[in-house]
C-alpha cells in the first residue's frame, strides 16, 4: 500500500477537489495524506466563494507530514503565488519522483480559482519538480496564452507547455466538440493519443480532472510502470467512473 499526498482545495459539494482525490485514492487502495490550500463554497451548479488558506498554515500542514515516506503527490488548486512557492519548496525537499499537477483554474460550476499572474511562478518555481501536468484545453490555453479550439492544435500547444519547463503534459480534450473524445500525452520523447468513445453527459460529471490526475499518481506509485502505461490505466479508470455516474 502506497502513501499518496493530495494538495488542493476542499469542495463543499463533495464533487471535486480533495473529496475526489481522497475517494480515488481510497478506491484504489492507497493511504492518503492531505494539505488544504483553499476552502470553496459551491454546488454542482453554482459557485459561491473561495477562501485561500493562509500561507503559514499551508507550510505548517506540509511540515507536519514532511518526515513521512510519500510515494506520489497529486497537486490541485494553488490559489496564489505564495502557495505555489511553499508547495514547490516542500516538493524539492522530499525528492518525490511521482508528482502530478492538475492546474485547476476555474471551477466547473463557474468560479475563478487561480490568479493568472501566478503563471510565471508556476513556470519558474514549480514546473521543474513536476512529473506531469494535466490541463484541460482551456487551462493549457491560459498557461501558454494561446487560443487553440480543436484537437489538431494540441501538439503545438503541448510543445509550448514543455518549453515552460515541465517534463510531460497530458492535455485533456473532453470539452472539444469532436468525436471521439481524444486526449494527448506529450513529452520531448513521445506523443500518445488516448481515444475514448464520447459519453453523453460525460462533461457534466464533476471532478473528473481531479480523479484522473489522482489515478495517474496512484499507478505511478504502485505499479512501477512507465508514465504512458500509468496514463492509459488512469484513463480507463476515469472512463469507467464516468459511465457509472452519468
Amino acid at each position: 500500500m502506497s502513501v499518496l499526498l493530495a494538495i488542493g482545495a476542499t469542495d463543499s459539494s463533495g464533487g471535486a477537489g480533495l473529496s475526489a482525490d481522497l475517494e480515488t485514492f481510497n478506491s484504489l487502495g492507497d493511504d492518503c495524506l492531505l494539505c488544504v490550500t483553499a476552502v470553496t463554497a459551491q454546488s454542482n451548479s453554482s459557485y459561491i466563494d473561495t477562501h485561500a488558506v493562509p500561507s503559514s498554515m499551508i507550510d505548517a500542514q506540509l511540515r507536519s507530514i514532511g518526515d513521512q515516506k510519500i510515494d506520489a503527490v497529486k497537486i490541485g488548486m494553488l490559489p496564489n503565488t505564495e502557495t505555489i512557492e511553499i508547495v514547490s519548496d516542500f516538493i524539492s525537499q522530499i525528492s518525490c519522483k511521482n508528482v502530478v499537477l492538475d492546474p485547476v483554474m476555474r471551477s466547473s460550476s463557474g468560479g475563478r480559482l487561480f490568479m493568472e499572474e501566478s503563471i510565471e511562478s508556476l513556470q519558474g518555481v514549480l514546473f521543474p519538480h513536476i512529473t506531469l501536468i494535466t490541463p484541460n484545453l482551456a487551462e493549457a490555453n491560459t498557461l501558454t496564452k494561446e487560443s487553440v479550439v480543436n484537437f489538431e492544435g494540441l501538439p503545438g500547444l503541448a510543445k509550448k507547455c514543455i518549453k515552460m519547463g515541465v517534463d510531460s503534459v497530458l492535455i485533456k480534450g473532453g470539452h472539444i466538440s469532436e468525436k471521439p473524445c481524444r486526449d494527448l500525452l506529450f513529452s520531448k520523447n513521445q506523443q500518445l493519443i488516448l481515444e475514448n468513445k464520447r459519453i453523453s453527459g460525460g462533461t457534466e460529471v464533476r471532478g473528473t480532472g481531479c480523479r484522473l490526475a489522482s489515478a495517474i499518481a496512484h499507478y505511478l506509485a504502485n505499479e512501477e510502470i512507465s508514465l504512458e502505461c500509468a496514463v492509459k490505466r488512469a484513463n480507463n479508470y476515469l472512463h469507467g467512473y464516468i459511465l457509472d455516474n452519468v
